[in-house]
């Protein structure tokens, strides 16, 4: 690889301070070459712990440390607050409950330096005490893990928790929606970023070797949080079905309404478990979604759309 390559690494977090501590400890335990720049940003999105303090006062002995807050809540405000402030010609993103591997920074600038990709995502998978038996893997996929990360609909997604590119990919693409992501719809933030950049004509690959854990919060196993879930993701698919698709739903109050009597019949004749309990059926699932998905449609019909089909950047209405 050349020298004097420069990266900045975002880490966007909010209200998660002991596990932010510890995203940093792996980081600083991340190889980074003598003749490279490397600075890491922990950017405060409006957190109310004692994130800032901790963070503050952290120390990575590989990597300028910088702290920024962000006081507009959304994950995507966080991640475009990042941007604003990053200096490498690289940028990488993981989040604060992820632990990467010691040759990750290298892993991920070999792929995005000598490859002949412009973006890239690399190997993300659930933290071993964390995962079960009755995971499929579409449970597995919405929690993030992604062993194989095969290409979606012909175009490989970007993983927010492990993920980078070249800054050169921002003249085209500059920013991530703030209409999505955590503390908005919900979900999609970087998904519909890697989507943009595909469009674009820009390469996303896979660094298989560029490893990262998802040490999530147990609590996201339980019931109640799958089914909120599946709300934010349906909420989430609509948006980018009528913004940036611009595709329809045919008759979505009668179509709701026909998810609804099947979700209630269904658990009627097959009880899920207590809201507390781990899991959540896959039929449950899919009908809150596409419940969700419908309502948040005739929302977003009432509204212009925010992009020209398939748009680069969002319309100035």
């Amino acid at each position: 690889m050349p020298d004097d390559l420069s990266v900045s690494i975002i880490i966007c977090t909010r209200n998660r301070a002991d596990y932010l501590m510890q995203t940093l400890a792996a980081l600083g335990k991340v190889g980074i070459r003598s003749d490279w720049k490397a600075e890491a940003i922990v950017v405060d999105n409006a957190s109310t712990d004692d994130t800032a303090t901790k963070a503050r006062n952290a120390m990575l002995r590989n990597m300028t440390l910088r702290y920024v807050c962000e006081p507009n809540k959304g994950q995507s405000n966080a991640r475009n607050a990042g941007l604003a402030n990053a200096r490498g010609d690289i940028i990488l993103f993981t989040d604060d409950d992820v632990l990467v591997a010691e040759d990750w920074v290298e892993q991920m600038m070999s792929s995005l330096v000598n490859g002949q990709c412009e973006a890239v995502t690399g190997h993300f998978t659930l933290a071993p005490h964390l995962t079960r038996t009755w995971m499929s893997p579409m449970h597995k996929w919405w929690l993030a893990s992604s062993p194989d990360a095969q290409p979606h609909n012909g175009a490989r997604e970007l993983i927010g928790g492990n993920m980078g590119f070249r800054r050169s990919v921002l003249e085209r693409v500059p920013a991530f929606d703030p209409e999505l992501g955590p503390g908005a719809l919900g979900f999609a933030d970087d998904t519909l970023f890697g989507w943009q950049l595909s469009e674009a004509g820009f390469e996303i690959g896979y660094a298989p070797k560029a490893r990262a854990i998802h040490q999530l919060d147990v609590s996201r196993l339980r019931r109640n949080h799958w089914l909120g879930d599946a709300r934010k993701r349906g909420q989430t698919e609509a948006y980018i079905r009528y913004h940036w698709e611009h595709t329809e739903i045919r008759s979505p109050r009668l179509t709701r309404l026909l998810y609804f009597i099947k979700l209630h019949l269904r658990r009627g004749l097959q009880r899920p478990p207590r809201l507390e309990s781990e899991g959540c059926p896959l039929w449950e699932i899919s009908y809150v979604l596409n419940m969700a998905m419908c309502r948040q449609f005739c929302l977003e019909r009432q509204r212009p759309r925010n992009y020209l089909q398939r748009g680069l950047t969002k319309r100035s209405l």
